[in-house]
């Protein structure tokens, strides 16, 4: 480059390629693109080095392996092939007893990781709320109620509850306030929190939940009311108190 500052990059790749016998061996193109996510203060020999690299490769990409980060340093890297475990082993991240800085650099990666899947989580539980609003319009549309549902949940994450949408009552309209959950896991099941609960038993009846399964090509509704969730809503003791607790989802035979 220095003798050639006017060329582009891959105009000097392929120059490498017709000057040096053995760049042919080299990932040129790899190597560029690893130069563009580095931290421009990378260490640029060592294992500092390799750690960089990698953390850039995670941060930039997101494999799907990367999530298993989040589930500790030997457990996550006995799921990878013995190819990808030599890289971890070569920039020195499986060292024992273990340097204070690559804990630091376990603990970071990690971190990141779980906040793409908390990022991954708040999209899933919107698309769900989407879905809800749209199939409450469908049935408000169905049964004659010309009112439009609502989205509080958001605009306020303690409201207790996520669309208000309407149902026709013996005294005329009433309002139907739905907690919409998301699960993709197996067998079906959701997290309730005590705020929730507390908003859903005030409630009553006019409460309900929508849980969408994603694990479809076509998200599948399920409805619970209030009476069908109580059974599963664990008590208070001593001086503890319950605050979040995982909700089978109990599918009904016809």
């Amino acid at each position: 480059m220095i003798r050639h500052p006017n060329m582009e990059i891959f105009e000097l790749l392929d120059l490498i390629n017709q000057v040096e016998a053995d760049a042919h061996t080299l990932d040129m193109e790899a190597s560029v693109h690893l130069s563009s996510i580095v931290e421009p203060d990378c260490p640029m020999e060592g294992h500092a080095f390799y750690q960089s690299c990698i953390k850039a490769v995670l941060i930039k990409h997101q494999p799907i392996w990367s999530k298993a980060m989040r589930s500790g340093r030997r457990r996550f890297v006995r799921t990878l092939n013995p190819n990808d475990q030599d890289v971890f082993a070569a920039a020195g991240l499986m060292e024992y007893p273990t340097p204070h800085q690559v804990v630091t650099w376990w603990d970071a990666v990690s971190g990141y990781a779980r906040l793409v899947s908390d990022q991954e989580k708040m999209e899933q539980g919107r698309f769900a709320e989407i879905l809800t609003l749209d199939h409450e319009r469908a049935r408000l549309n169905a049964i004659g109620i010309d009112k439009e549902p609502e989205w509080p949940g958001f605009d306020d994450n303690y409201a207790g509850y996520d669309v208000l949408s309407y149902d026709q009552g013996e005294t005329g309209l009433q309002n139907r306030m739905i907690e919409v959950k998301s699960t993709t896991v197996s067998p079906l099941r959701f997290i309730l929190t005590r705020n929730e609960w507390q908003k859903a038993e005030r409630t009553g009846e006019a409460y309900i939940f929508h849980v969408w399964d994603m694990n479809k090509e076509t998200p599948t509704l399920h409805v619970r009311t209030v009476a069908d969730i109580a059974p599963h809503i664990p008590s208070d003791n001593g001086k503890g108190k319950w605050s979040n607790v995982t909700v089978p989802l109990v599918i009904v035979q016809a």
